[in-house]
């Protein structure tokens, strides 16, 4: 039977909350440009309120990834965990005004929905610091009542952010196992460096088992392996059977399929504005060409083309209608 739902993401259910900061700023909190940072509700009420507010919208990096694939006219789902207040609403309406299938659960009680405050410095770097509230409260039976969404998708879409939290973590592995006995992909991004480091042996035995299509930087897959050069990991990458899709920021990005190596070029902007989900769109575009069966080199195209719309502006989610701007560079395929 044909699967209806051509990507389900999980990923945890955010408000992104993007302002302009100088690198001073960065340094007065004592916060590594580029890293994400995880805080308590304190300290995002106290950094909330030293900010000048560019722009406040859904987001959270796989869910940037679903809205990507709407955009690209892909049938999408998403499953996370929000609290029933004006948050957790405008969460929702985010994703459901651009046809993605949200699934996220409402809690009443407990923490308040997660936000993501990004500062965005001069050189359009993003610095984020991540309250996950309720968001990483995402657990099994979280999971067990989005089996069919789950079960009719083509692709599983998951976030490596996810395993800071050990019910989180044993939620995506039912995840993962419904999809394998339902003949589903499973892509993972593995979402920051810093994440990478603290559960490096976990993400490479998933890798191993259970991935099919691993996203990530330059600066995570050099942690996941152990090198300090990027081009000595990429043929670390070799030896697992998945398709790895590398982005390298201005370099361009790097497919590996074993003996299968591809360099993509950048796409170029006028402007470089601000490259806040730039990876998540990455990975929209790739995945967009791996359900049309692009070959690798194509899909890793699409995801360049897709990463370079987001880095025109603000904000992680397309302003102009990715499958317009696919067709202009006659790389969209009307087929789905």
């Amino acid at each position: 039977m044909e699967k209806e739902i051509d990507v389900a993401g999980i990923g945890n259910a955010i408000v992104d909350v993007l302002t302009q900061v100088e690198d001073d700023f960065l340094e007065i909190y004592g916060l590594k440009k580029g890293s994400m940072t995880l805080i308590d509700e304190k300290m995002a009420q106290e950094l909330y309120s030293s900010i000048n507010i560019t722009e406040e919208v859904s987001g959270g990096s796989a869910a940037n990834t679903i809205a990507g694939l709407a955009s690209l006219g892909k049938k999408t789902a998403f499953i996370g965990k929000v609290k029933n207040d004006s948050l957790g609403s405008s969460f929702d309406y985010g994703l459901n005004c651009i046809g993605v299938q949200c699934n996220a659960i409402k809690e009443n009680e407990g923490l308040s929905t997660a936000r993501c405050i990004i500062f965005v410095t001069p050189d359009a770097q993003r610095t984020m610091c991540t309250f996950l509230g309720v968001a990483g409260q995402l657990n099994l039976n979280d999971i067990k009542k989005n089996e069919p969404v789950i079960a009719n998708s083509k692709i599983l879409y998951l976030e490596g952010y996810l395993w800071d939290k050990p019910e989180a973590k044993i939620a995506i592995r039912k995840a993962i196992q419904i999809a394998k006995e339902n003949k589903s992909k499973v892509a993972f991004s593995l979402s920051d460096s810093f994440c990478v480091q603290r559960h490096k042996y976990e993400f490479l035995d998933l890798i191993k088992k259970d991935i099919d299509i691993i996203f990530a930087n330059e600066d995570e897959i050099t942690s996941l392996f152990d090198k300090k050069d990027f081009n000595v990991a990429t043929m670390e990458c070799r030896n697992h059977n998945a398709v790895w899709a590398l982005t390298r920021s201005e370099k361009g990005s790097t497919i590996v399929f074993k003996d299968e190596i591809h360099h993509i070029g950048i796409d170029k902007v006028e402007k470089l504005i601000d490259t806040t989900g730039a990876g998540d769109l990455y990975a929209a575009g790739f995945l967009n060409g791996f359900l049309e069966n692009k070959d690798l080199k194509t899909c890793g195209r699409m995801g360049s083309i897709a990463a370079s719309e987001i880095i025109s502006h603000f904000g992680a989610r397309p302003k102009f209608p990715l499958t317009k701007l696919f067709k202009i560079k006659n790389l969209y395929n009307e087929r789905i």
